[in-house]
């Protein structure tokens, strides 16, 4: 009896283990099944992703990638030469504006230098025009003088006066001369002054006159009380 209960407790024992373990393996199976349908589905949606691209282009990934890389490679050298193009013109823009502006300083210079230089010459043909005329007077007073000798020695020689005596003449001469033009002056203006007021006289009568009638008149009208 107490062998056929221990069996007994056994078999129960092992009958109640086993649908446990087969609870818990079946339990584990349906995770991992779980876990590994989401995996395949996961590089699935990648495969057929990445797959799509290539069978719509015709192309494997690796040429996509090179091409990718050579757009971004041509991008960058046609950035880096419109910068340089950039830059060339401004650079010529500016030696441009800077020889323009050295032209302008050096005609202005040029400009400046020759009109000083006109002015000198304009000075010195003055000055010589100048020089020229008081040469002119010197020698033509020099030639009076020189007449006015050579009469003087004529007449001193020719008669038994002295040099004063004739000196003494010429100077008397000289005084008839001016004293001759300050005459002829006095009576060109004695004789405008004269025409002036034979032109006066009667407009001045023909005033007083006709004063002395309105004075009369205003008598008359207003008479003093």
């Amino acid at each position: 009896m107490g062998s056929g209960n221990l069996l007994k407790t056994i078999i129960k024992k092992v009958k109640n283990d086993s649908p446990k373990q087969v609870k818990g393996s079946s339990a584990s199976t349906k995770s991992n099944g779980f876990k590994w349908k989401k995996h395949q589905r996961k590089s699935s949606t990648k495969t057929s992703f990445t797959s799509g691209n290539a069978n719509t282009l015709g192309m494997p990934i690796e040429d996509l990638a090179a091409i990718r890389i050579q757009t971004a490679f041509r991008a960058y050298r046609a950035r880096k030469s419109l910068r340089r193009l950039k830059g060339t013109v401004r650079l010529q823009a500016k030696t441009q504006t800077y020889s323009i502006e050295k032209q302008a300083t050096t005609t202005l210079n040029y400009l400046h230098s020759w009109s000083n230089i006109q002015a000198q010459i304009r000075a010195r043909r003055l000055c010589m025009v100048t020089e020229g005329h008081l040469r002119q007077k010197k020698i033509a007073n020099q030639l009076k003088l020189e007449a006015k000798l050579h009469d003087l020695e004529v007449e001193w020689s020719g008669g038994p006066e002295t040099m004063e005596t004739i000196l003494t003449k010429i100077h008397q001469r000289e005084e008839a001369a001016v004293k001759r033009e300050r005459t002829m002056a006095y009576a060109f203006s004695h004789q405008n002054f004269i025409r002036i007021s034979t032109i006066l006289c009667p407009l001045i009568e023909i005033k007083t006159e006709d004063w002395m009638q309105t004075t009369a008149t205003l008598c008359l009208l207003f008479p003093l009380r």
